[in-house]
């Protein structure tokens, strides 16, 4: 006989692995692998994948026993008794067939069904495991040696960073540079994005993140997106090379308190405001400029006291040159339009724009300030610096109804619940939004939730609100709202 070669009796073998009982823990173990993947949960799910494993080695090694002993025991029978057995086993061989055939297409229904859905949850955000395989290839911690400002200077701390991460020599600012320091110039906190160009013209970004409370490590999240409009007027170079002029520890003396902080947006208007404005020269051999017109401009250092600005004036380090003038004047002429992200960003038909600006980020959450341009996002200011009350997430979406009332989305757990805020004033408050059950969520589902709202819209005066199951669930409810927002009532299902 065939399946007897080699002492084992593999009939034995299949028997013994694959019955009902692994069946049925099979079926767990892929339930809890895709949970673990879709929502998180390690102490939850991770001692019953461990549970499961450990049975799968214990059948694997109770079959392979069973099966060498059974082989053992036919072949030491006579021809006679295995003829006999022969016969016995081909009166029971459909019976066999049909039995096995339904067990394995049951191993192989369920794989398929629950392996579909773990790499749907690798993949755009949708679950934890797409969360994870993100942090694993664009995050990166880097060991910040040059950790003050008096000493080291800035130049340095960047490039310690530019070291490890292999920076482009040309960096620019996206959002802002924004540095804390202690009265000994420890630095404390940092918070930026930068991105450049390298040798290939690959666009690279940089968010990042330091406490020096917490780490003496940077964290930095790669491979971001970014406008690359105006980017003349972001080039981070101007500020490392005002801070070399600058006596930073004589600048902030005057003030004796616990902390200072230094901040840069690149290139900034002050109007024919003058308050605070020290001009420092870039180009040797050439007189500072220290006019204060109608119109001081120029690449802008401010060093501040945190909390206490509105309190004690910041002294703003600006610096401006021909060459950089006329390169302003060459990018604004050319008026690129910026690329929409809806999740974002949000331009009425005017050029007013409106988007959510990532200042920081920490576990693959982000946080927002609100912002605004009025002329075609040239310049930018700041409408709110918390628009999510203090709550981190990934932005899902920004829309305005007009120029005051708007609405924000922000979402969290990868993707598969969000939170609605709302504005009336052009976003300079918002609160959110308490979304009720519809009629469908009498007996609400826990693992399928109606709880991932979409930007609202006006259609005949009435805003209208479609609110899915985020990463749960594909099914959808409208819902409407007479108020301009406030409350809203359940209309009906989408098919």
């Amino acid at each position: 006989m065939q399946e007897n070669k080699g002492r084992i009796s593999w009939k034995a073998f299949r028997l013994l692995l694959i019955n009902p009982l692994t069946a049925a823990v099979y079926l767990v173990f892929l339930q809890r692998l895709y949970r673990l993947c879709q929502f998180g949960g390690k102490r939850r799910n991770i001692p019953i994948l461990a549970g499961c494993m450990i049975f799968f080695c214990v059948m694997l090694l109770i079959a392979i026993i069973a099966a060498i002993k059974k082989g053992r025991r036919i072949e030491e029978q006579t021809n006679i008794v295995k003829e006999t057995e022969l016969r016995k086993k081909n009166k029971g061989r459909w019976l066999y067939r049909g039995y096995m055939s339904v067990l394995l297409l049951f191993f192989i229904g369920t794989t398929l069904f629950y392996g579909e859905k773990i790499v749907l949850s690798a993949s755009n955000f949708n679950g934890k495991l797409s969360w994870f395989l993100y942090e694993r290839t664009h995050k990166r911690t880097v060991e910040i040696a040059h950790d003050n400002v008096f000493s080291g200077g800035i130049d340095k701390m960047i490039a310690d960073l530019g070291q490890k991460l292999h920076m482009p020599e040309d960096l620019y600012v996206a959002t802002s540079f924004n540095l804390h320091f202690k009265p000994d110039g420890t630095i404390t906190s940092l918070e930026t994005y930068l991105y450049g160009n390298d040798d290939r013209g690959n666009l690279k970004t940089y968010l990042i993140n330091y406490d020096g409370s917490k780490s003496k490590r940077a964290t930095v999240y790669l491979d971001g997106s970014v406008s690359e409009q105006d980017k003349d007027r972001k080039k981070l170079q101007p500020m490392v090379d005002i801070l070399k002029q600058v006596d930073l520890e004589e600048a902030v003396q005057q003030w004796r308190e616990e902390e200072y902080g230094i901040i840069y947006y690149g290139v900034r208007d002050w109007g024919n405001d003058s308050t605070g404005i020290n001009w420092v020269d870039l180009n040797e051999g050439r007189p500072a400029n220290s006019e204060t017109g109608s119109n001081i401009r120029g690449y802008t250092v401010s060093v501040f006291v945190p909390g206490k600005e509105n309190e004690i004036t910041p002294i703003r380090y600006l610096a401006a040159s021909e060459e950089e003038e006329q390169s302003d004047r060459e990018a604004l002429a050319e008026e690129k339009p910026a690329a929409i992200n809806p999740d974002e960003e949000f331009q009425f038909k005017n050029g007013d724009w409106f988007r959510l600006n990532v200042v920081d980020a920490a576990l693959g959450s982000r946080f927002y300030t609100l912002e605004c341009s009025d002329d075609g996002g040239k310049s930018w200011k700041v409408v709110n610096q918390d628009p999510f009350l203090g709550q981190a997430g990934v932005a899902a979406g920004i829309a305005f109804i007009d120029e005051k009332l708007g609405f924000f989305c922000l979402s969290h757990n990868g993707g598969d619940e969000a939170e609605l805020y709302r504005t009336d004033d052009g976003g300079k408050t918002t609160e959110p939004v308490q979304l009720p059950y519809s009629v469908m969520e009498k007996d609400p589902d826990q693992d399928s939730p109606f709880d991932f709202p979409q930007m609202p819209y006006e259609e005949d005066g009435i805003l209208k609100m479609v609110i899915g199951q985020g990463a749960d669930g594909e099914q959808e409810v409208l819902y409407h709202s007479e108020d301009g927002g406030i409350s809203w009532e359940f209309v009906m299902e989408n098919r």
